[in-house]
C-alpha cells in the first residue's frame, strides 16, 4: 500500500455542504412573518370589535333617553298613522291579515323579527372582515353613520309602533305579545319600544344586501335583495313599524353610502395628486 493509498478520501461535497444555508432558515423567517401578520390581524379585529361594541352601547343608551316620553311617542304614532292614510299608503292591517290566516306563518314572522336581525348583522360583519377586508372600512363607516343618524331621530322624535296604538283605530294586534316570541316581553329594558322611526331592522337589512351585491360578482348576488324585502314585510305584519319607518331607514342608509363614497373618492384623489404632480415635473424637466 502506498502513502497516497493511506490517506483517507474526503467526500467531494463535504467542502461545499457546510457553506450552504440551512433549509430551516427561510421557513423560520416565513413563520415569524406569518406570526406577526396574525398578531396584527388579531389586534385590528380586537379594536374593530371594541369600536362596534361601543357603538352598540351608545345606541342602546341613547334610545333610552326617550324613556318617560310615552305620551309624546303615542301622539307621534297617531300623527304618522293619519299621515300615511292621507298619502294613501297601503294599510298595514291588510298586510297583517294575510299572515294571521295561518298560525304557523304568524309564529314564523315573529321568530324572524326576534331572531334574525342581530345574527344576520354579525354574520355579515364577520364575513366581510375575514373574506373581503378591502371593503371593511367602508361597511363599518356606513353602519356607524346610519346608526348614528337613526339615534338622533330616535331622541328627537320618539315614536310608538303601530302595535301600541288603539286597535280600534288601526285594526292591528301585537302578534309577538299574543303568539310569541317577543323581544319586548322580557321586561329587562333591553329594547326601547318607543323608537320605531327609523327602522334599523330594515336599514341594516338594506346594508347587508348592498354589501353582498357590491362584493360578489355572481348573478345570484341579487338574491340578497330578498332580505330587506322580507324584513319589510315582517316588521309591518308584526305591527312593529310603519311603512314610513322603512322609508326613512332606507334613506339613511343611502345617505351613509353616498357619504362614504365621496370620502373614498377624496382619499383616492389625495393619494393620486402627488403622483401626477411628480410625473408632470419629470416630463417637464426632460
Amino acid at each position: 500500500m502506498t502513502t497516497a493509498d493511506a490517506q483517507p478520501t474526503l467526500p467531494a461535497t463535504s467542502a461545499t455542504a457546510d457553506s450552504r444555508p440551512t433549509a430551516g432558515a427561510p421557513s423560520a423567517t416565513g413563520g415569524a412573518r406569518r406570526g406577526r401578520r396574525a398578531l396584527g390581524t388579531a389586534g385590528y379585529a380586537a379594536t374593530q370589535t371594541v369600536l362596534l361594541g361601543l357603538l352598540f352601547m351608545v345606541y342602546r343608551f341613547g334610545r333610552h333617553i326617550v324613556d318617560g316620553h310615552q305620551a309624546e311617542a303615542l301622539s307621534h304614532g297617531i300623527a304618522v298613522w293619519n299621515m300615511e292614510r292621507c298619502l294613501r299608503l297601503p294599510d298595514e292591517a291588510a298586510v297583517q291579515q294575510l299572515v294571521l290566516h295561518s298560525h304557523y306563518a304568524t309564529i314564523l314572522i315573529n321568530e324572524f323579527y326576534y331572531a334574525v336581525h342581530f345574527p344576520a348583522a354579525i354574520a355579515l360583519l364577520v364575513w366581510v372582515f375575514v373574506r373581503h377586508r378591502f371593503i371593511w372600512p367602508r361597511v363599518r363607516n356606513v353602519i356607524i353613520i346610519a346608526t348614528g343618524m337613526a339615534l338622533v331621530i330616535h331622541i328627537l322624535y320618539p315614536l310608538a309602533p303601530p302595535r301600541l296604538l288603539p286597535m280600534a283605530m288601526t285594526g292591528l294586534i301585537d302578534t309577538g305579545a299574543i303568539f310569541g316570541p317577543s323581544p319586548y316581553a322580557q321586561g329587562d329594558g333591553f329594547a326601547n319600544e318607543y323608537a320605531a322611526m327609523p327602522s334599523l331592522h330594515i336599514g341594516w337589512a338594506i346594508i347587508e344586501a348592498w354589501v353582498v351585491v357590491t362584493v360578489l360578482h355572481s348573478r345570484w348576488r341579487y338574491l340578497a335583495i330578498a332580505q330587506p324585502v322580507a324584513t319589510t314585510a315582517v316588521v309591518v305584519a308584526t305591527a312593529n313599524h310603519y311603512w314610513v319607518d322603512g322609508v326613512i331607514g332606507g334613506l339613511l342608509v343611502l345617505l351613509a353610502v353616498q357619504v362614504t363614497r365621496l370620502a373614498l373618492q377624496a382619499r383616492i384623489v389625495a393619494v393620486m395628486r402627488p403622483m401626477v404632480t411628480r410625473r408632470s415635473d419629470t416630463c417637464g424637466s426632460q
